[in-house]
This record gives structure tokens, C-alpha cells and sequence, in this order.
């Protein structure tokens, strides 16, 4: 496995959440929406209330990874629920997927995915589409990073559904350990594997050598759980091979674009930062929230989150927060076994259902503050 590869990919991993769902007769229309971001056309799909009696629009915030919303037809309970109540719902492509332009990067920065909400909105309201006078946000996962620096540029967002979100720092510690603890590693072998995660994202960040990383972090890229969660196997090369040498020079490579980039490591902690000031964006929110966690998220330390948005978001009073916590329910919000993160993979997990009430808590909060057409 290369340095770059478990480095980079080891910072960012977090599952999206798609509300997929066949329904017989979706009871809304869709067609295709584009707008400019950054110079590029993102291609997605505009689904509208089947009597055209539109009072708002929820604009789909994107969690981590690759897209095919429009060609997957993603979101469809999502758009049935809402467009029911007269809520339009938007959703695009990420760049580089499905029809729209540019590169994919699966590590894009939160800023980048922000401007593209911002853009969206910018283009719902240029258009003149109906409910575009009342457009809000929802998202999961890393969206829980992307949506309130979008609002903090956009303040005019009418409300935000929150999905499983996040706090200021990375999860992939807390996923680790979730997971470690799940498959019944010892509390003392999971802080020297935690610890080794900590001290080599630090040594990387600073400038340390190769030779410090491989020493610092050995029993972290030996852990078996560790490989699993990366998909990936580090070989440890002879000192002065060719594969050495090679690994040696991506290293290095690697680690000149990483600390370019700026990125922020919490001095007591030692967990990356995604979003410096996060506590301040968040007091910045003003509109409605409704925040939804499961109480069996193994991916994202959701009674942080949710802490976090209770001393900020909830400190202002235009906010209304509003929390619901699923029991049982893990990151997808579905009532799987052990809400560890490599239960997805099983393709038995798609079957398992949400927990009972989810959407219906949704569209009861949207209507209860009035974005409904049948409250307005």
C-alpha cells in the first residue's frame, strides 16, 4: 500500500448515505438541472410536486464519495416524501461524475463542495424556480462539514437537515476505535494502534523522515482491522531495494503537497481539523436545523456532533434546533447488526430497513415549520 494512498485515504473515509428505495409510482416530476461551479457544468435532476403547487426546495448536500445521481435515480424516497408535501427536491453530480464536467477528486475539499451549494442555489433563484424564495439544505455525514460553510456564505438558506453529522475534527479516529473495540481488541491494543494513527499524521505534517514514520506507526499499518478499513496491505520494503527506495520517494513527494496544503492538527488532541472555526460557522446558523443521529454510529462520533450543536446552533435561538436520535440505528440510519463500518459491504445490508420513523420525522419537522404546501 503506498503512503499516499493510506495517508490521504485514511483522513477523509466516511460512508454516504443514499435513501435509495424503489416506489411504484413516484408521484412527482424530474428532469434534468445544470449549473455553473467553478467553471464547470454539473449536471443534475430537479424532482417537482406533481400539481406544480411548490412552496420550497431542498437542495441534496453529497456525503463522501463518487455520484450517479442522475443515472442511478438516486434519493427517490427522499423526493417522494417531500414532493408530496410540495417540497422540490435538487441533487447533482459531483465533477467528473456521471455528465458533469471536471476531474473527480474523491479528497475534494470542503470549501470546493460548498461553492458548488452555493451555486446551486444561486442558480435555482437566477431561474426563478418555483420555491426558490425558501431553499434549504440536507445532507449526511461530510455534508455536516460542506452545508454550514455554505450557509455561512449563503445566510439566506431557510433551513438544514442534518444527517448523521459531524464535529470539527476528522472521524477516522473515532471510526477506528468503534471498530477496533467491535472486534474485540483489548483497550490497550486499540490506544497503541490509535496513538501510532495520531503520532504518524503528525510526524507526516511536520516534516518527518520515512524511516521516523515507519518506525512511529508499526504496529498502526500491521493491524489488521486498520488494512480492512483501508482496503489496502502495507508491505514494509528492505532498506536500500529498489521498492524501498520508490516508497521512500512517494513519501517524500507526498509530503510536500500534504504540509502545502496547510492542513490543521488540534494541539491537545492531535486530531486533523476540517474546518477551522467550525464552533464559530456553526454559531453563525440562524435558520431552522434538525439534526438525526443513530445511537449505533460506529463512523462518526455522533454524541460529539450532537454536543457540539447543542452549544452552538442551539445557543441561537432563530436556529430551533431540533435532535432526534435513532436507537439501534448506526451512520446509514439503517437497523443493522453491529453498525461497524465494514457491514455495508455485505450486499444483505441494502435489505436491512431504516429505522421506523425516520422519514416521517423529517417530513413532520419541514411541515411543522412551515415548508410544506399544506402549512404555508
Amino acid at each position: 500500500m503506498s503512503i499516499k494512498t493510506f495517508i490521504r485515504g485514511s483522513i477523509l473515509v466516511l460512508i454516504s448515505l443514499l435513501s435509495f428505495g424503489a416506489t411504484a409510482s413516484p408521484g412527482y416530476s424530474t428532469e434534468e438541472f445544470s449549473f455553473i461551479s467553478s467553471g464547470a457544468s454539473l449536471n443534475g435532476i430537479i424532482s417537482r410536486p406533481e400539481n406544480n403547487d411548490t412552496t420550497s426546495i431542498v437542495v441534496m448536500v453529497h456525503g463522501y464519495g463518487p455520484t450517479n445521481v442522475v443515472k442511478g435515480d438516486w434519493y427517490r424516497q427522499i423526493r417522494s416524501k417531500f414532493t408530496s408535501k410540495g417540497i422540490s427536491v435538487l441533487t447533482w453530480d459531483k465533477p467528473g461524475c456521471g455528465k458533469s464536467e471536471g476531474e473527480f477528486d474523491i479528497n475534494q475539499p470542503i470549501e470546493s463542495s460548498a461553492d458548488e451549494v452555493v451555486s446551486a442555489i444561486a442558480a435555482l433563484k437566477k431561474s426563478n424556480e418555483p420555491g426558490s424564495d425558501r431553499i434549504g439544505l440536507m445532507g449526511f455525514s461530510r455534508a455536516g462539514w460542506i452545508a454550514p460553510v455554505a450557509i455561512s456564505r449563503e445566510p439566506n438558506v431557510s433551513f438544514w437537515i442534518s444527517v448523521s453529522g459531524t464535529d470539527a475534527y476528522e472521524n477516522w479516529g473515532y471510526l477506528l476505535r468503534s471498530n477496533l473495540e467491535l472486534e474485540g481488541y483489548s483497550p490497550s491494543e486499540i490506544d497503541t494502534v490509535y496513538n501510532e494513527w495520531i503520532d504518524g499524521n503528525l510526524l507526516f505534517n511536520s516534516g518527518g523522515s520515512y524511516e521516523q514514520y515507519l518506525g512511529t506507526t508499526r504496529a498502526f499499518r500491521k493491524n489488521e482491522m486498520v488494512q480492512k478499513l483501508s482496503g489496502q496491505q502495507f508491505d514494509d520494503h528492505e532498506p536500500g531495494t529498489d521498492a524501498y527506495e520508490a516508497a521512500h520517494k512517494m513519501y517524500l513527494r507526498n509530503q510536500k503537497k500534504y504540509m502545502s496544503e496547510g492542513h490543521l492538527f488540534d494541539d491537545e488532541n492531535g486530531l486533523p481539523i476540517v474546518v477551522s472555526d467550525f464552533d464559530q460557522v456553526l454559531k453563525s446558523v440562524s435558520s431552522p436545523v434538525l439534526a438525526i443521529f443513530g445511537d449505533n454510529d460506529r463512523n462518526v462520533d455522533w454524541r460529539k456532533t450532537k454536543e457540539l450543536y447543542e452549544s452552538t446552533i442551539g445557543a441561537n435561538e432563530p436556529s430551533k434546533l431540533s435532535v432526534k436520535v435513532f436507537k439501534g440505528a448506526d451512520h446509514n440510519l439503517r437497523m443493522s447488526k453491529t453498525g461497524g463500518y465494514l457491514e455495508p459491504r455485505s450486499k444483505d445490508y441494502w435489505n436491512i430497513p431504516y429505522a421506523e420513523g425516520y422519514y416521517e420525522v423529517m417530513v413532520e419537522w419541514l411541515c411543522s415549520n412551515g415548508f410544506c404546501s399544506n402549512t404555508r
